[in-house]
């Protein structure tokens, strides 16, 4: 009984002190102390502006207050999708990536507004608050949309702002669905290089669980049409392209000079066609006219939406394929 209740008593202290697991913490995001002043840069007691004593109104407006266009306090622009050296937090020593990434750097995810200067033609939106936040292929065929768990869809559906095990404190726990993608980057981050961990296509599979498809033919394999009966990209296996096996990048220059790249998310390691390579998970301004506006189908790109694709006309594809 007594060794039991030291163990306890252990444990409390090791809270107490901060002994934190290895994580994607940074900024206020976790590391706390039993004196901790980052708490207060986020909640009141007694006079909070918004639900869970947030002192603003929303989730949404809590986190752009610091990584949007006019925030501040967070070297990450995710509003622009860029990486600003010349902002740093309260405290003036938090400039996380400083060392790794170029300022005005495109980050990784995107923009949620713009993109590489431009204004986003697809984005996830993170004000819906309606109760009605439905995704493609939650549970249900591609082509077909259900509601996820989360009430308010916002930047906390998918990041712990309290710190987690997961690269860019990615939650561990999405739409009721466990999520595990490995650390990358911690000890000194980059915001403008493709790394992705891996495990990271399993983050959009919480949500469109429906397109996350990995076994092999099944974009040619009539006996591997499922979600709904059709064809669909595997994900999550190894490119392969003629004798370039695992590049860091695939990719061309075209007649114009132009460069049509995407990145293999886990670069370095086993070099994977992921989710991440062919979209960007906060939002794009990638243009589409010609064939590609628009067809009428389900999933199918527009002039006024992108489906979170990296590059023009669905380039994505020819980065690879180069028919």
């Amino acid at each position: 009984m007594k060794k039991h209740l030291l163990g306890i008593i252990l444990i409390l202290l090791l809270l107490v002190l901060g002994v934190n697991l290895v994580s994607a913490n940074g900024g206020p995001h976790g590391g706390y102390t039993a004196t901790t002043d980052a708490c207060a840069g986020c909640h009141r007691t007694h006079t909070a502006a918004g639900p869970r004593l947030l002192v603003s109104n929303s989730t949404h407006n809590l986190c752009m207050s610091c990584h949007g266009s006019t925030g501040t306090g967070a070297n990450t622009n995710v509003d622009d999708g860029i990486y600003l050296a010349s902002r740093d937090d309260q405290a003036g020593d938090r400039n996380h990536g400083g060392e790794n990434t170029d300022s005005g750097g495109s980050l990784l995810g995107g923009g949620f507004s713009h993109y590489r200067g431009e204004v986003t033609t697809s984005a996830h939106d993170m004000t819906d608050d309606d109760n009605s936040i439905i995704a493609w292929g939650n549970g249900v065929d591609r082509g077909e949309r259900a509601e996820i768990t989360d009430v308010e869809f916002s930047c906390a559906s998918c990041h712990d702002p309290h710190g987690a095990g997961n690269y860019r404190i990615l939650k561990e726990r999405v739409n009721g669905e466990p999520i595990s993608v490995d650390l990358v980057d911690e000890s000194a981050k980059d915001y403008d290089t493709e790394h992705w961990g891996s495990g990271t296509s399993d983050l959009c599979a919480a949500c469109h669980a429906a397109y996350h498809e990995t076994a092999g033919n099944v974009g040619s394999d009539s006996s591997g049409q499922v979600s709904g009966g059709g064809f669909t990209h595997r994900v999550d296996m190894p490119y392969h392209y003629g004798e370039n096996e695992n590049p860091e990048t695939i990719g061309f220059t075209d007649a114009f000079g132009v460069n049509v790249r995407v990145p293999l998310a886990e670069s370095g390691t086993s070099d994977r066609v992921v989710c991440m390579t062919c979209h960007l998970p906060h939002g794009s301004s990638a243009t589409m006219f010609g064939i590609a506006d628009g067809a009428g189908v389900p999933g199918e790109t527009s002039a006024t939406d992108s489906a979170l694709l990296r590059l023009d006309n669905r380039a994505v594809c020819e980065a690879c394929h180069q028919k």
